[in-house]
């Protein structure tokens, strides 16, 4: 079997190679472990970091927000 890596820069071609592969019928993996966050994750992360800790609600109470707001 040949292996052949691929760097993509952002989501569109990772999207787009995925697709074309799919289509192709063409086997892949995609290995998840280099995965870095995008400059909009880490402004959220940094905007969340910098709010007041006694406004903290974790994530089984946003989930559980959420699903009742929009019924998933």
């Amino acid at each position: 079997m040949t292996q052949i890596i691929i760097n993509l820069s952002n989501k569109e071609e990772e999207t787009f190679v995925e697709t074309f592969l799919k289509k192709m019928k063409i086997s892949f993996e995609k290995n998840e472990d280099d995965f870095e966050l995008t400059d909009e994750m880490k402004r959220v992360i940094d905007e969340r970091l910098a709010e007041d800790e006694s406004t903290y609600v974790d994530a089984e109470e946003s989930l559980k927000k959420i699903s009742e707001k929009y019924g998933i």
